[in-house]
């Protein structure tokens, strides 16, 4: 404030630029973003990869049991996107992993709730959930199979417990480290619980909720492809263990290639749904 007033009080001076000379840039001039360095540097890591590949492929530097070229990879892949198995494979993964992400998210960010609104269950259950967290899930898959049957049910729902678990981790730590005197505020300013949770309580706990989406969507993912390695008869999971067990490895990569694919078109659509949901912060 004081640095305003004196500026307010100093006289209006103007800048004479020479004759004959061009104002120049400002030293800082116009900053790259930070993502684009993000970005090119991941495509230039994935190219450089890819070319290494194919140069060792070619060069007999490894055998195609081990790598095969990614020429072949893409033609193959190419090949695959014209038969309709392929389609049925990419649908049965695409539903589990969308039903998955929206179930869990949502039955995670309510225990978070339940977690900050009752300390008394957040104490109780936060050991086992951590636990749980470090538990490879795809252990209880034979129970699933026994309680539900071998259909995407099964899946589903251990995707779910994944992705649920780091969501009610990350918004329960959010809310309890939100510092008090929102809270206080919002007793003053009489808001009703439904202003205090939506316009105080999840704003101030923005960014831990967007870390516990991000690592919803990855365990999701990962729990279902997982999950469709073992004993699922249709999925992406199920045709990469398929395709290994008959020696295809060609086919077997094209497929590891659409995952990728998919984990990437995934990471895309956080970073949109993150700009949108952490809007206003840095404002």
């Amino acid at each position: 404030m004081t640095t305003s007033v004196a500026a307010a009080d100093d006289p209006i001076t103007e800048s004479v630029t020479p004759q004959g000379k061009s104002p120049q840039p400002s030293p800082g001039g116009r900053r790259v973003p930070a993502s684009v360095y993000s970005v090119a540097s991941t495509i230039g890591l994935v190219l450089l990869f890819i070319a290494f590949a194919e140069i060792g492929s070619r060069a007999g530097w490894w055998t195609a049991n081990v790598l095969p070229a990614p020429s072949v990879i893409f033609e193959a892949l190419g090949t695959l996107l014209t038969e309709p198995q392929f389609w049925l494979d990419a649908q049965r993964t695409g539903v589990e992993v969308a039903a998955s992400i929206v179930f869990g998210c949502l039955v995670g960010f309510a225990a978070g709730l339940l977690f900050w609104k009752v300390p008394v269950i957040g104490r109780v259950f936060e050991p086992y959930l951590v636990s749980f967290y470090a538990v490879p899930l795809v252990l209880f898959y034979p129970v699933m199979i026994v309680l539900v049957g071998i259909n995407a049910m099964s899946v589903i729902i251990l995707a779910t417990i994944m992705a649920a678990i780091p969501m009610a981790l990350n918004t329960a730590v959010g809310l309890n480290q939100m510092p008090p005197v929102y809270m206080k505020l919002a007793r003053s300013l009489r808001a009703s619980p439904r202003q205090t949770l939506f316009a105080i309580a999840i704003p101030a706990a923005g960014p831990y909720i967007v870390a516990g989406l991000r690592l919803a969507v990855v365990y999701a993912l990962i729990g279902a492809v997982a999950m469709e390695f073992t004993t699922a008869q249709a999925g992406l999971g199920y045709r990469i263990r398929y395709l290994y067990e008959i020696f295809n490895n060609t086919d077997m990569y094209a497929y590891i290639v659409v995952v990728l694919v998919l984990s990437c078109l995934l990471t895309i659509a956080l970073a949109a749904v993150e700009r949108v949901l952490l809007r206003g912060r840095n404002a």
